[in-house]
């Protein structure tokens, strides 16, 4: 495993981090003892990046039970999602209690990175988080989370939490351009994959439903970030399950879903790259960023983890297979 620099602090964090969703989602097969199981393989290989949320089921539960004595081998990331804003009285309190929950699942006296997981804006309001069945959460705006900040003081002072960062999934450029600028914040998570390079300011000549508010060229958020030494995880590298070799029966049912995975399947033909899955293409184009610290690709089982690690003995991506990847993408 590769290590790479986290932003302004002095970790070292392993290039390919553990989402962990996944493992927290557990239905049919892929039971308790399989996911904690596959959280100890990681850490046997060397992934010490470990990114999870108390919305994501039992991933806090999961993963407190399979880190064991090898708490302060990993950097541990959770995150909070506020209630509607008409629902919290206090927000200080809210997050501080929920802090006190996430470490008691996860059975640690204190968590690396505490993320704000929202959508960012310029303004408040609520976006839909969750296709099935519908669920929504709040969108909060720049001042709000400067007070989150704020009212992590408490945690900070007392070391329950060493670093703040925030999500910047299907945010507002310039929201996320002011929080980067406001020398608060350690990381920002953004979306990041082969289907779409638009945090990284590339941008398609026929434009996708999917791209998002991440600037442009120069001035797009993962080079603002840089530039300010906050550090970049790279989230949703399969694009929701899109980029692999077999998606799930029930995305198909989304026209969007099956359209893109057409498509990527055709530019897996032209690359030519028969020796590699597409969950290994989608991982190691996600890894020539080198802007980015670390990319949290969903992960629920040991097979799964092994796909992605085998990558790495591929030789990775030539810069042929890179050109001819930009060249997709920017007609697609």
């Amino acid at each position: 495993m590769k290590y790479r620099s986290f932003g302004k602090t002095d970790l070292k964090i392993s290039e390919i981090g553990f989402g962990g969703a996944p493992i927290g989602y557990t239905s049919g097969l892929e039971d308790d003892k399989a996911c904690i199981d596959c959280v100890r393989n990681a850490i046997d290989i060397g992934i010490n990046f470990f990114d999870t949320s108390p919305v994501y089921g039992k991933s806090e539960i999961n993963l407190g039970q399979a880190i064991g004595p090898d708490r302060d081998k990993i950097i541990l990331a959770t995150k909070i999602r506020l209630p509607a804003f008409n629902d919290i009285k206090n927000m200080k309190n809210f997050i501080i209690a929920s802090v006190e929950r996430s470490l008691d699942r996860l059975r640690t006296d204190y968590i690396d990175l505490l993320q704000i997981h929202h959508q960012i804006g310029n303004i408040r309001g609520k976006y839909q988080f969750r296709d099935n069945p519908p669920e929504f959460a709040t969108r909060l705006n720049v001042i709000d989370c400067i007070e989150f900040y704020d009212c992590t003081d408490s945690l900070r002072i007392s070391g329950k939490v060493r670093y703040i960062g925030f999500t910047g999934w299907d945010g507002d450029y310039e929201a996320q351009k002011k929080l980067i600028y406001s020398d608060r914040f350690t990381s920002v998570q953004v979306l990041y994959n082969i289907l779409n390079q638009s945090a990284d300011g590339m941008a398609r000549n026929t434009p996708h439903e999917n791209d998002q508010g991440y600037g442009s060229g120069e001035d797009c958020v993962i080079n603002l970030a840089e530039q300010n030494k906050v550090a970049l995880i790279g989230i949703r590298p399969f694009a929701d399950g899109v980029i692999v070799d077999k998606i799930k029966s029930n995305k198909k049912l989304s026209k969007q879903i099956y359209n893109d995975h057409h498509q990527v399947q055709k530019m897996k033909l032209q690359i030519g790259r028969d020796d590699l899955s597409l969950a290994q293409i989608a991982v190691l184009f996600c890894l020539e960023n080198k802007k980015i610290s670390t990319i949290v690709p969903g992960i629920k089982n040991s097979v799964e983890l092994n796909e992605i690690i085998r990558a790495y003995d591929s030789g990775g991506l030539k810069k042929k297979d890179l050109e001819k990847i930009s060249s997709w993408y920017l007609n697609y």
